[in-house]
């Protein structure tokens, strides 16, 4: 029998001693990874709530999800040049009778010289635009060329937007500080409305009744088609449509909670224009309310082409003419020709609405009120512009 070493017994518990703290520094170093892990995951979870994914795993996920989608149409947008000014105050005068007189108004600070440029505008077509620029010409106002903007513009798209089409269609198109989406419609839709269903959200229908589906029974999401959106839009986050046949089509809109928006109807197309919080149409502390064709800010009131009463539409005079005054008081103390042409030509619109509506008794008092309204701002014009015309 062999016999044990009396160092034997020393060293095999030196050995064991050992390989037990061995066991514990790795108990604990996998615990300590495990709490780093978690720690990570956590703090992963806190900044993907907080600042949303990193920018090179949305662009990843947004290219995968755009691969089964219809991308939307892009196209060039024209806008009309209707003038330029070399202080906001000016420039928020003349948009203000523009938009009263019912075009679409647009301002930016124009890159080359710095002046308040107006825009009228944008339109989808050429024929648009030309129908706007006619109408100035018409009015004597100043500059009225054409303004292109092709930031969107698809080769492959935009020269054949409508072309063929049997059914409604849906482009976006782009201007300075806008981005807009146009529905073709087959026919010149009978109602359109556009609302706010919640903070970053937009519900649009054009040519349906917008109490169809209210309930929510037939307006469900999965039956819309979500569009890929192009590359470098900003103001949109997702768009989704549903064509009804040939006469209506709805459309659910995505947007940052601080867009905002604004609605028109140009004949058999329905524009929904989208813009940051210092909107283009918007200037200045009495700036432009909006077009006065269908339309109004979106969250405002529905729009429709529904008729309205005499009295409805003779409040609706009453208040645009209060909202014109302040930019009467402007052009008159500091008075400039296209500036009294525009607001002449939107006063003598009001006036005409007026004078043809069909009155009870009790509303007379009333029409003759906002006819001398008209009359002295009228007055007052006139008597700047021979003032400025003589000191020339």
């Amino acid at each position: 029998m062999r016999r044990n070493s009396p160092f034997s017994t020393p060293v095999s518990q030196g050995i064991w001693g050992a390989r037990s703290t061995l066991a514990t520094l790795s108990r604990w170093r996998k615990l300590a990874w495990l709490g780093a892990a978690m720690l990570v995951v956590l703090t992963g979870d806190s900044l993907l709530t907080t600042l949303g994914p990193p920018r090179f795993v949305t662009v990843i996920l947004r290219e995968w999800q755009k691969a089964g989608m219809t991308s939307v149409a892009t196209a060039a947008s024209f806008s009309v040049s209707a003038g330029s000014f070399t202080t906001p105050a000016r420039a928020a005068t003349f948009a203000a009778a523009l938009d009263a007189s019912g075009l679409p108004i647009l301002i930016r600070v124009r890159p080359e010289d710095h002046r308040y440029q107006v825009l009228v505008g944008p339109y989808v077509s050429t024929d648009e635009a030309e129908h706007a620029q006619r109408a100035l010409a018409a009015w004597g106002l100043g500059e009225s060329r054409l303004v292109v903007d092709d930031t969107m513009r698809s080769p492959a798209t935009a020269s054949v937007f409508g072309i063929g089409e049997t059914g409604n269609t849906v482009v976006m198109i782009s201007a300075p500080g806008v981005s807009s989406i146009v529905f073709e419609m087959t026919r010149p839709p009978k109602a359109i409305e556009a609302k706010r269903t919640s903070v970053a959200t937009i519900d649009v229908s054009v040519g349906a009744d917008p109490q169809v589906g209210a309930s929510g029974g037939s307006d469900q999401a999965d039956d819309f088609e979500t569009l890929a959106l192009p590359d470098g839009v900003s103001l949109i986050r997702d768009l989704s449509v549903r064509n009804e046949g040939t006469s209506s089509i709805r459309a659910h809109v995505v947007v940052p909670g601080d867009v905002q928006s604004r609605l028109r109807l140009e004949g058999k197309r329905v524009y929904l224009d989208l813009a940051w919080p210092t909107a283009p149409w918007r200037i200045g502390a009495a700036g432009p309310r909006g077009p006065a064709v269908q339309a109004a800010a979106v969250g405002g009131p529905v729009l429709s082409d529904q008729p309205q009463s005499s009295r409805e539409q003779l409040d609706a005079a009453i208040a645009r003419v209060h909202e014109i005054e302040p930019f009467v008081t402007s052009a008159v103390a500091a008075p400039e020709p296209d500036v009294l042409a525009a607001l002449s030509r939107s006063l003598d619109g009001v006036r005409a609405t007026v004078q043809r509506l069909t009155l009870t008794p009790d509303a007379e008092k009333d029409r003759t009120a906002v006819l001398a309204d008209i009359a002295q701002a009228s007055e007052q014009m006139k008597k700047a512009g021979d003032l400025a015309t003589a000191g020339r």
